[in-house]
């Protein structure tokens, strides 16, 4: 098959979304297919590339002012889809709003079949997006035109029913995670961090993760257990944070490791994973430590729910609880073998439903029958 990737960004500059895509393309070309990947242009990177077996076309150039960022993106990818999809069997769009509202302007003109994936739910994700912009119904008339959409959490199949997709148009599959890549082992930084037991974050420093309460529950965390807490990644809460751990009094027990192109061998040097996000669409870092065996504490949200049961395979807590959230490290930093328990519950889980292979095989089922329904049109 050829399939053709639509998204805003995609690597070197990625987050979840862009990660998750940039997976799967590359075992859908590991497989033998031809996969090109329609992004936003980049400074510093050619229009066209190779990376990993997949064509990357950087052919996206849209304005940053405004209302004119939306006109422009949508008229820059319609044109280069129609271009680069002529001969496309499927494709494939890794985000909703303004990937999803091109592919459905252009879907009248493609010969193939269009599939839809929103990135995430809640206050962050793509339906409160649309919610928030002008001309939302001439968007939601062209975003329905798509030929199938899929649901990578509960919570985002709720909210595109809730938008206007008829339930049957809905498939249910979830991100994907290489569980030989992110399992257990031993770390070449086990001496050159802080002393265990640590809890570790990964993932963008970001007012979607809600570090504020993280940092918040610390303060009492440290007080009851000696502790370390690393907070892996990047963001533009950095600069706040730092200030926050200061003026909690916790900044000697709490390591802003930055951005890591490899966070393994981090989360093989941890005894416990601490998500507290406000919205989640399905958490690449979740899935990530789930794999790694480490046990979690995390929000009790859309995405997290659909991976974590509580006592199960890790610990919920309500993301506005600073009280609970403490209480739920402290119950994992006193008790090694709870920790061992769920963090076993946890890789066992992950390796059974969300492996990156058995992602790409649901995948390839839906794109084939898709083709064939469309074949019979």
């Amino acid at each position: 098959m050829k399939v053709v990737f639509c998204i805003s960004w995609f690597w070197p500059r990625e987050s979840g979304a862009e990660r998750q895509a940039r997976r799967q393309a590359v075992e859908l070309a590991r497989r033998g297919h031809r996969v090109s990947v329609l992004t936003r242009a980049l400074p510093d990177r050619p229009c066209r590339e190779e990376h990993q077996g997949i064509e990357i076309v950087r052919a996206v150039c849209p304005r940053e002012l405004g209302p004119l960022f939306g006109v422009t993106f949508l008229v820059h990818m319609r044109r280069a889809l129609l271009q680069l999809a002529t001969d496309a069997d499927i494709v494939h769009c890794h985000q909703s709003l303004w990937e999803a509202a091109a592919s459905g302007w252009a879907r009248p003109r493609l010969r193939c079949p269009t599939l839809v994936q929103p990135a995430a739910s809640g206050p962050y994700g793509e339906y409160r997006q649309w919610q928030r912009t002008r001309g939302r119904r001439l968007l939601r008339r062209w975003i329905l035109r798509n030929d199938c959409f899929v649901a990578i959490s509960n919570e985002i199949r709720e909210e595109l029913i809730e938008f206007g997709v008829c339930p049957e148009r809905v498939r249910l599959i979830g991100s994907g995670i290489d569980t030989d890549e992110f399992s257990p082992g031993e770390s070449p930084l086990e001496q050159k961090l802080p002393p265990r037991p640590r809890v570790i974050f990964t993932g963008r420093l970001h007012p979607q993760k809600n570090l504020d309460v993280l940092l918040h529950a610390w303060r009492q965390v440290v007080r009851r257990v000696p502790a370390s807490l690393i907070l892996v990644g990047a963001g533009p809460e950095e600069a706040r944070l730092r200030a926050l751990s200061d003026k909690l009094g916790v900044a000697a027990s709490v390591l802003f490791a930055g951005a890591q192109t490899d966070v393994v061998p981090y989360l093989r040097a941890a005894d416990v994973f601490v998500l507290p996000s406000v919205a989640e669409g399905m958490s690449n870092a979740l899935l990530e430590a789930m794999a790694a065996g480490l046990a979690v504490a995390v929000s009790r949200i859309g995405g997290n729910t659909d991976l974590v049961s509580e006592g199960q395979t890790g610990l919920l807590f309500d993301p506005t609880d600073t009280d609970e959230l403490a209480q739920k490290l402290l119950c994992l930093l006193r008790n090694a073998e709870v920790r061992r328990r769920l963090g076993r519950a946890a890789r066992r889980f992950v390796v059974e439903r969300y492996s990156l292979r058995s992602v790409v095989d649901a995948y390839e089922r839906l794109y084939r029958e898709l083709i064939a329904k469309g074949s019979r049109h």
